[in-house]
């Protein structure tokens, strides 16, 4: 007979004593003691479950509108710190010309727009000047400019220069003319301008909370209200309108909240029991969540109800079948048999009861075990192997050559003393819509139709650089425009063909671009009358693993496409090259054809 393991398993009883002490041994002060013991161990464990639940909820709320929030202060900041942007609206402002002011105002909404591209929610943005009146973009909301200049965030936002002062309605109560201003958040910037030759005073934008509103929803049956507030306890957005207008500073209910950094109490609330969680996030916003704590406990109350009647049940049953002890023991060896049988299949949800004597008992104990731990490294390798995919899709999306910056910088320079200042606005444009999207603003995916616009900045740079040497033509229809691709894909495949194509050739040379759809797939072709490639250079091409070429704008070559494609949609995409020496180069893009939210790789 096979020895006994080591403690715990010893101190289980063999079957012999087990039988003669059962019917020996009355039971039911040893079940009582049992039900109570899991009824309060049940309760701990599901309010430190709910619990715990509630703060990772509140966490991924928090992360969500912090990234919202701040893209906004991120984008309101560029804007304050944009001279052309300033000066356009100054001079909007105060021209005596009609024909100009129109112009200028047109001019400042486009540009108004191209910073809000991300987002419809903006709703109006307001320029105030110095005690000169104010000017109102996009929407006219009809704010009162005077009570506006009497807020004291006003005076606070004077005082900060470029600092992004977020707020939500019950600051900027009674300042609009209508009163349908719960659902607007607003955000002030005074930027760090000579008030003398600009004269603005500050930037007054409003946006439409229901996006952020929608963000503090959850899924969770038993929440309740939910709550942003700013670092001067003001609230930026929540899901309690009348909150929305009038705040929580003097509730009561929320002094702990308020005052606390992170954690969790119950309060009554209008004679009902709620249970409360807040934190703070890195931006200093407080995020506050309130659930329904009967809810919370109701299931607490179900169960510990059913266990009192299971125990009372057990009871008798216990007595009418305590003498089929022996024959159970046959049970769960032949549950084990089947669970091995299951897993042998690939299902890694067997799971057995750990039950009778202490053989039967060791043998579930050490089978759930096992697949619990096969269950662990199959999916640790399948985590490792994903995060490794990702990381690799990440690096070969945020590689940028620091040479190309450089080079175009100085280009830049030197155009400054020769030519003038219509070129250098259009190159510093170009470049700026092309670091945007390197940068991976948006996400990493785009609409072929934005691909060619952002390819079209690349070329006015390329022709400024190397001079008006080419063309490019475009054959792309509609339907084929609206596909999703992947950031930057085109742009390294143009770049090649104007550096080993184009460049240095005696006639002018030309680039087409064509796009067809078919039915699961779409092709891009890129084609140029350039010098070639001998089929060495093909080779290095596609086998580098990194760009050698210091020119290139973000050190992304042809083998780092052809990997993009291969990560992110399978082995059945990527690039091919054909070429001919002084006849042109061909390069044909394979990708599926995806439309509308593509979600990850």
């Amino acid at each position: 007979m096979l020895p006994l393991p080591s403690s715990p398993y010893r101190r289980r009883w063999k079957i012999s004593t087990l039988l003669i002490v059962s019917f020996v041994i009355m039971i039911s002060l040893p079940i009582t003691l049992i039900a109570s013991y899991s009824v309060r161990s049940f309760n701990t464990i599901l309010l430190d479950n709910a619990t715990s639940r509630a703060m990772q909820t509140l966490e991924q709320i928090s992360y969500t509108v912090d990234d919202k929030l701040r893209l906004m202060k991120n984008t309101i900041a560029t804007i304050a710190n944009d001279r052309g942007m300033i000066t356009a609206a100054s001079s909007a402002h105060f021209s005596e010309s009609k024909q100009d002011q129109l112009e200028l105002s047109r001019k400042l909404e486009s540009n108004l727009h191209s910073y809000f591209h991300y987002t419809p929610d903006v709703l109006s943005v307001v320029f105030t000047f110095n005690e000169q009146g104010a000017a109102s973009y996009k929407q006219n909301l009809s704010i009162d400019e005077t009570k506006m200049r009497a807020q004291s965030w006003y005076r606070d936002v004077l005082q900060n220069k470029n600092k992004v002062h977020i707020m939500g309605a019950e600051t900027n109560s009674g300042m609009f003319n209508d009163n349908d201003n719960d659902n607007y958040i607003s955000v002030a910037v005074a930027p760090n301008y000579s008030m003398a030759f600009f004269q603005v005073e500050m930037i007054y934008f409003v946006f439409n909370a229901a996006e952020i509103t929608n963000l503090l929803k959850t899924e969770v049956s038993d929440a309740g209200d939910s709550f942003v507030l700013n670092a001067s306890g003001s609230i930026v957005a929540s899901t309690n309108e009348e909150a929305m207008k009038d705040g929580i500073s003097e509730n009561p209910h929320f002094k702990q909240a308020l005052t606390g950094t992170s954690g969790n109490y119950v309060e009554n609330i209008d004679g009902k029991q709620s249970f409360i969680v807040y934190r703070s996030s890195d931006q200093g916003f407080k995020y506050i969540q309130v659930y329904s704590y009967s809810n919370m406990v109701k299931q607490i109350n179900t169960m510990y109800k059913r266990i009192l009647l299971l125990s009372a049940a057990g009871l008798i049953v216990f007595l009418l079948v305590s003498y089929l002890l022996v024959r159970s023991i046959v049970k769960p060896i032949g549950s084990l048999v089947n669970q091995m049988a299951s897993v042998k299949a690939g299902n890694l949800k067997a799971k057995i009861k750990e039950s009778g004597p202490v053989e039967t008992y060791v043998l579930g104990v050490t089978f759930n075990e096992m697949v619990s731990q096969l269950k662990s490294s199959i999916q640790e390798i399948e985590d490792k192997e994903t995060q490794k995919r990702l990381a690799e899709i990440a690096s070969l999306q945020s590689q940028i050559n620091p040479h190309f910056l450089l080079n175009t910088l100085n280009t830049i320079k030197l155009m400054a003393s020769i030519s003038n200042a219509v070129n250098i606005q259009k190159m510093t444009e170009a470049l700026t819509k092309l670091l945007s999207s390197a940068f991976n603003r948006g996400g990493m995916y785009t609409t072929l139709e934005e691909e060619i616009k952002l390819l079209d900045y690349y070329v006015q740079i390329m022709k400024i650089r190397y001079g008006d040497q080419f063309d490019i033509r475009y054959d792309i229809d509609a339907e084929t425009s609206s596909i999703r691709i992947l950031k930057l894909l085109l742009q390294p495949i143009v770049e090649n063909a104007i550096i080993h194509g184009l460049h240095e050739r005696e006639t002018r040379g030309l680039i087409q671009v064509s796009g067809e759809t078919r039915r699961m797939d779409c092709q891009i072709v890129i084609r140029d009358n350039g010098r070639g490639m001998n089929p060495e250079l093909m080779r290095k091409l596609l086998d580098s693993k990194e760009s050698n070429v210091q020119e290139s704008f973000n050190g992304i070559g042809l083998k780092n496409v052809h990997d993009r494609l291969r990560l992110n949609y399978g082995p059945a995409y990527g690039i091919t090259i054909e070429s001919e020496q002084n006849e042109g180069t061909t390069v044909t893009v394979v990708l599926p054809n995806l439309r509308g939210d593509v979600g990850h790789a």
